[in-house]
């Protein structure tokens, strides 16, 4: 299965249901990622399968924290916003 272009799909996030169905990608790209890691184990230097360098939640949420307090997200953030943390969070150290 090939992944879905997050990059893409960020951009059109705009509602409720939009970010959830973003939120469904998301998902589904780290399930492919750890689906690949099964088979093919990346190096623990580096990212692994599709990108993911925060594969477990407790990185992912300390990224995600970190990169919220970096970035300029705005005090009331529209749901695009919510869902570039999320993607954000996918690469963030």
């Amino acid at each position: 299965m090939t992944p879905p272009d997050l990059e893409q799909a960020v951009q059109q996030v705009n509602s409720k249901v939009s970010f959830l169905e973003f939120v469904s990608l998301v998902c589904a790209d780290w399930e492919n990622s750890q689906e690949i890691e099964k088979h093919t184990p990346s190096s623990p230097y580096g990212p692994a399968a599709l990108g993911w360098e925060n594969p477990r939640l407790g990185p992912f949420l300390g990224a995600l924290t970190a990169w919220g307090v970096s970035s300029r997200v705005p005090e009331e953030p529209s749901w695009r916003s919510f869902a570039e943390m999320l993607l954000a969070e996918k690469i963030y150290e």
